[in-house]
């Protein structure tokens, strides 16, 4: 018999083992790819923020530049005005408005024009300067080009400019401004022939100041690479650093995919870099340790695993148990079989496991029974076995009609209609009973009813599929219905409230959906209805030139004013007090609000927390 239940118990952890594996395995796998995808996505989107934020800073810089060599193209002429120091100062008179403009209109740091003076004398330059960011530029004074140290690192922008054209320079620090700039500038080219080179700088240190404003991880860092590959920017989440390792610059400045992993020897650990290129050719590195970025991808396989080993334990201790379950029955009877077999008659089974088991240890007894009774005994224990069997047939019927009512009751009005309606089967139930049962089958049916028709309507009108049937009517006819309506539920419910109707002046017609105009104040009534304990409820119709009016005002417990911006949203239940809990599913006055949007008018609702509530209604008088 052991060998049995240990087979039992091999074969169940076995299957259980095995549908876990192909089941779990996979589900971990694609799991860990989705949450590994999402943060890599999450850290490349926010390299990209950084991107275009410098970008924007960047793109005023150009757009000044190619505006003023615009304007220098237009209306230069090199055989007119490159041929004298004369001839090129009253050039420079001519386009000193159209560059005043350019600074008025789009109001850069910085803009300048120094032309070339190899073969031409004199001091030629046109720059203004905005140091303060006021819009008061200050003119600097003019040099010559060629009186400067051209090999100087600081006048890169010149000879960079001549050799690709334009260049973005790497910051560098200003003595005559004292500060840090980036120069973008730009070579002019006439016939050949350098006329000048043109510009526009940019203050570093508030690009500087704009970077660090950026949000980065607590393990993050941003780097900052020139066009050259030259590092002009770094820090972490502290602030500034220096000990960027050459590993980590190295791999970036070669790197060829925008997103890269590293393995570092150096403390450093496990990093991940997202990398993003601006229109200059500069690129941004967000470096975050994986430890991190993956924080996610790590807590999701460690619960998942966690659960798959709880997982197998359970349907380990299951099997075990399920095993003797189904063992110990089958030990019992073949204890019983052996002592027959010896001679003992008077041996008997007491199993009680309601299955199989059990309908076999009574044929058991049956049978001890035949070998010491006569015919009669026979006959009685052949009867015994047909109860026994309609019994379990009984047992069995019982068992599909619970799976089946279990398997398809809807909540609580569900559950009340099939409570009801079984007592109402009980033959000795009195009149009284059975007509109050009837009630609450009613009352529940409608209430079911009610909020299926509810969420069919919330439904549509989620989808505006909501049908509009205007006609015309009049008002005083649907006001009438639901003061006849609610006088009876006051009656019944809340015989010690006031319900009162002001509708003298609304006795008009209107042209829009009656159905659903009444069932929009009805939603109103019976949210006032519902929160309104002491006082009294009054539905107030007004008609003005253009619109026509309904309020719902109450008594009852109020909203506070924390709270009256959630009411309308669906799903939303504002309780106002500890000792009563109120029914509903939460999207009456969501309903409401849909049909008064869809009807083209407003709502809007105005409470005191314990004072009472108004909502009110408006549409706009449609005459044609």
């Amino acid at each position: 018999m052991y060998g049995l239940r240990r087979k039992l118990t091999v074969l169940m952890v076995g299957l259980v083992a095995t549908v876990m594996l192909l089941a779990g395995l996979p589900g971990i796998y694609f799991a860990r790819q989705k949450a590994r995808n999402d943060a890599i996505k999450q850290m490349r989107l926010q390299t990209h923020i950084f991107t275009r934020d410098i970008e924007q800073q960047f793109f005023h810089i150009k757009d000044v530049s190619l505006a003023l060599e615009a304007s220098l193209r237009s209306s230069f002429d090199a055989g007119q005005h490159f041929t004298g120091k004369e001839a090129l100062n009253r050039y420079k008179e001519k386009l000193l408005p159209r560059v005043k403009e350019i600074l008025h209109l789009m109001r850069p740091m910085s803009l300048w024009i120094v032309f070339n003076t190899e073969h031409i004398d004199g001091k030629h330059t046109i720059s203004f300067f905005d140091k303060n960011r006021n819009g008061i530029y200050t003119r600097s004074p003019e040099y010559s080009i060629m009186e400067k140290d051209l090999t100087h690192p600081s006048m890169r922008w010149w000879t960079e400019a001549i050799k690709k054209g334009e260049t973005w320079t790497t910051p560098y620090y200003w003595p005559d401004w004292d500060m840090n700039v980036i120069s973008y500038s730009r070579a002019v080219y006439v016939d050949s022939l350098l006329i000048a080179c043109l510009g526009s700088d940019f203050n570093f240190d508030r690009l500087s100041a704009c970077l660090d404003t950026l949000p980065v991880f607590k393990t993050g860092h941003i780097l900052l690479f020139d066009n050259n590959d030259n590092l002009v920017y770094s820090r972490n989440r502290e602030g500034r650093f220096s000990n960027i390792s050459d590993t980590r610059v190295e791999k970036i400045t070669e790197a060829k995919e925008n997103f890269i992993l590293i393995n570092e020897n150096d403390g450093n650990g496990r990093s991940a870099i997202a990398i993003d290129h601006l229109e200059n050719g500069w690129k941004i590195a967000l470096i975050v340790s994986q430890k991190e970025i993956f924080a996610d991808v790590y807590l999701l396989i460690r619960t998942l695993s966690i659960m798959f080993l709880g997982g197998f334990v359970i349907a380990f201790i299951l099997a075990v148990w399920f095993s003797k379950h189904i063992t110990s029955p089958v030990k019992k009877l073949l204890r019983n079989f052996r002592k027959a077999t010896d001679g003992d008659l008077s041996v008997r089974n007491d199993i009680s496991s309601n299955d199989e088991m059990q309908e076999l240890g009574d044929h058991f007894n049956l049978m001890m029974n035949s070998l010491e009774s006569s015919f009669k005994e026979l006959e009685i224990a052949k009867k015994r076995l047909t109860i026994e069997k309609e019994r379990a047939q009984e047992s069995d019927s019982l068992k599909s009609s619970f799976l089946e009512n279990l398997s398809h009751e809807v909540r609580t009005p569900l559950m009340a209609l099939v409570g009801f309606s079984e007592l109402m089967a009980d033959p000795e139930a009195a009149p009284d009973e059975r007509k109050e049962f009837f009630e609450h089958i009613a009352y529940n049916s409608n209430k079911l009813v009610t909020f299926i028709e509810d969420t069919l309507l919330f439904s549509q009108l989620e989808k505006e599929q909501v049908p509009i049937r205007n006609q015309r009517f009049r008002a005083s006819h649907i006001l009438s219905e639901l003061q006849e309506e609610f006088e009876k539920r006051r009656d019944e419910e809340k015989p010690d409230l006031y319900f009162r109707v002001l509708s003298d002046c609304c006795d008009m017609e209107l042209n829009t959906d009656p159905h659903l105009l009444k069932r929009l104040v009805r939603y109103l009534l019976d949210n006032a209805f519902k929160f309104t304990d002491s006082g009294g409820v009054t539905l107030i119709c007004r008609k003005t030139d253009h619109h026509f009016e309904i309020s719902v005002s109450d008594s009852g417990i109020g909203i506070s004013d924390d709270k009256t911006d959630v009411v309308f949203q669906k799903f939303r239940k504002v309780i106002e007090t500890n000792d009563r809990i109120y029914d509903g599913a939460g999207i009456g006055l969501t309903n409401a609000r849909g049909i008064a949007l869809l009807l083209g008018g407003t709502i809007e609702l105005s409470s005191t927390r314990g004072e009472g509530t108004t909502v009110t209604v408006s549409f706009p008088l449609n005459n044609k």
